[in-house]
């Protein structure tokens, strides 16, 4: 028996906001969605092989941001340049010390995504 895959969860105070920002900087699409009177309560997305929800935060105590995802793209230079186009403001471009391109980049909520495009070398994995 194994685990065979995952879906990283996202708690969130504004989701509409934070689900335009996933379709309008990520290119993320609409998988399936739960609405009620008050509007969407979760939201099942898609980008590339890529698969995340948007859930409403019931927590009114709790802030919703604070996760940290790590997503991986195949070319990390073009994503940040498009993204600093779009005017959302990606952190630095820099390269580890085991050869990843990465960038951090908050979505509306303050989750933090570091976005990294692994060494050429290693691209397979």
């Amino acid at each position: 028996m194994q685990l065979i895959g995952s879906v990283p969860v996202l708690a969130c105070n504004h989701i509409e906001q934070t689900l335009d920002f996933y379709q309008q900087a990520l290119q993320f699409i609409i998988i399936n969605q739960r609405k009620s009177d008050k509007g969407p309560e979760w939201i099942y997305l898609k980008s590339g092989q890529t698969l995340l929800m948007l859930e409403t935060n019931h927590r009114s105590d709790e802030d919703a941001g604070g996760s940290r995802l790590y997503l991986y793209t195949d070319d990390a230079k073009a994503l940040h340049h498009y993204l600093n186009a779009k005017g959302y403001a990606p952190g630095k471009l820099t390269t580890t010390a085991y050869g990843m391109q990465e960038f951090d980049l908050n979505d509306p909520e303050g989750h933090c995504l570091t976005i990294g495009q692994q060494p050429a070398e290693k691209q397979d994995i």
